[in-house]
């Protein structure tokens, strides 16, 4: 049983009572598009080209504005400024480049420079699910693919043609033997992948600074924290008239009457659709969690000053089902505020003696907005093993902490329930898992 003086009681029921309810704009307004670069080359636009010693390669920018910015970008070649439009690749290796203007990066391009022996091997899926095809080439100085006249080689057994697929996972080394004016070469050795999805259990905390009992889920999804790694969390604020709180999510109550989650915080849901209750037992979600599923996600985000771009691809092992929407939430971490606590005067528990409020509490996990549609973009039909992809943008408002911000992105069904979920860390890319 809770303990706590009656007045605070009545405090809560108080602030529940005089919570904001007016708020039903959509918080993310689309700004005007940022510019964007896009780096081409004189030697092929494929996401590998290769080259012989003293090839020369001519680069041009365009933004997505129409304006051609190749004379006023600075490019680098591995991380190294060059003074020119134009580069001479004079030893063998790999190279990336990429062009940069005010701060905005291009995409990168990468060439690897062969010996007259030597062949580029080319894995078009580095990170493959159970049962994907992979397809091997082995490219030549002149980009020609010599893959049908090689063996390869996976974890040094001869496979038959160029391609594999694996119905366990693992990690896997390939390489190829071929042949040159009559004498065996052996390529270099590459790593990949096969990987079977793990279920990512969305916890979303409807919660407030003001809510004296709302530290109880907070704490009970610290817990869960502990034992997995495989869940996505997400703290859904709610501000009171007289008692503001700094993460104020504005459309919470589109969200509260899509899912009935009543205004008696705290308030939790496990994948959208089902409440979590009192006393939040963990193993609730560690049932779920980390389990074998048939979808993934991967997240690759950039923030550039205040110009945020989102780049998320989703890969099914089944393809999509019709309904299919992605939800791309983005929050803060980080923030400190006072907050409410009515466990401050109950023996034992770990927030008894904290005070009440608890002046410098860490918020975690608040959600600042929602860059797809809030209940999500709709998927369109998409075949097993099929990327699909969807960029997003957003200016980000001087008041969030840059470094502080992540993502949670779930798939969730027609039914809003979710099928599966990522998060990650502002810049990072988030590989499949």
């Amino acid at each position: 049983m809770k303990t706590h003086p009656y007045f605070q009681l009545l405090f809560l029921f108080a602030f529940v009572a005089i919570v904001s309810c007016s708020k039903k704009e959509d918080p993310f307004v689309e700004a005007d598009p940022m510019l964007t670069l896009e780096l081409k080359s004189s030697a092929g636009t494929g996401e590998l080209e290769v080259l012989s010693v003293n090839d020369s390669v001519y680069f041009t920018v365009n933004g997505n504005n129409g304006e051609d910015y190749s004379d006023i970008a600075t490019y680098y070649v591995n991380e190294t400024a060059i003074s020119a439009r134009a580069y001479f690749f004079r030893q063998t290796g790999t190279y990336a480049v990429k062009a940069v203007y005010n701060d905005v990066n291009s995409n990168i391009l990468n060439f690897e420079v062969l010996a007259p022996t030597e062949r580029a091997l080319t894995i078009d899926v580095t990170k493959a699910l159970r049962d994907q095809t992979i397809t091997f080439g082995l490219l030549d100085s002149d980009g020609n693919n010599t893959a049908s006249e090689a063996i390869f080689y996976v974890n040094n057994d001869e496979i038959s043609g160029f391609t594999y697929s694996s119905a366990t996972p693992g990690n896997f080394d390939v390489y190829a033997k071929y042949e040159v004016n009559n004498e065996q070469q052996t390529s270099v050795t590459k790593p990949f992948e096969v990987f079977i999805p793990k279920r990512k259990v969305v916890i979303e905390d409807y919660t407030g600074t003001w809510c004296g009992f709302c530290p109880a889920v907070a704490l009970a999804i610290e817990n869960v924290e502990a034992v997995t790694e495989h869940v996505s969390v997400v703290a859904i604020h709610k501000t009171a008239s007289s008692y503001p709180d700094p993460l104020d999510f504005d459309r919470i109550e589109d969200l509260q009457q899509m899912f009935g989650v009543s205004n008696g915080f705290p308030k939790a849901q496990l994948n959208r659709t089902v409440s979590w209750a009192e006393p939040y037992n963990i193993g609730e979600v560690t049932a779920m969690a980390g389990n074998d599923t048939d979808l993934s996600m991967a997240i690759n985000s950039q923030l550039t000053g205040a110009n945020l771009t989102v780049q998320v691809k989703v890969i099914y092992e089944n393809g999509s089902e019709a309904g299919d929407k992605l939800v791309v939430y983005l929050l803060e971490n980080g923030v400190v505020a006072p907050q409410a606590n009515y466990f401050n005067e109950t023996p034992g528990h770990p927030y008894e003696g904290l005070g009440n409020p608890i002046v410098d509490y860490v918020h975690n996990h608040g959600l600042r907005n929602s860059l797809s549609d809030l209940f999500g973009d709709a998927i369109p039909q998409t075949p097993a093993f099929q990327e699909f992809k969807k960029s997003y943008s957003f200016v980000v408002p001087s008041n969030y902490v840059g470094d502080n911000l992540s993502f949670v992105v779930m798939v969730v069904r027609a039914d809003n329930s979710a099928k599966n979920s990522q998060f990650s860390k502002i810049n990072e890319n988030k590989n499949y898992e």
